[in-house]
């Protein structure tokens, strides 16, 4: 997967935005396979145990915060 392609898929997803599926819609768009972001959604490939967190190892870390001040939840 090239440059050109990447950015056409990051497109896509911001013209097409949907909260609760712009991590997996970005895996995709950096050519992550269907099945591997089938299985983070189940929970197969989660290696967090905390709701609310996507941790898929080397790959990503997601943690929605309702609080703008980022630096004070860590």
């Amino acid at each position: 997967m090239n440059s050109h392609e990447i950015e056409h898929n990051v497109k896509r997803i911001i013209e097409n935005f949907s909260k609760e599926d712009f991590l997996f819609d970005l895996l995709l768009a950096y050519g992550i396979s269907k099945t591997s972001i089938t299985r983070l959604k189940s929970g197969d490939y989660n290696l967090s145990k905390v709701e609310g967190e996507i941790l898929y190892k080397k790959k990503v870390f997601l943690k929605a915060e309702k609080s703008d001040k980022l630096l004070s939840s860590i």
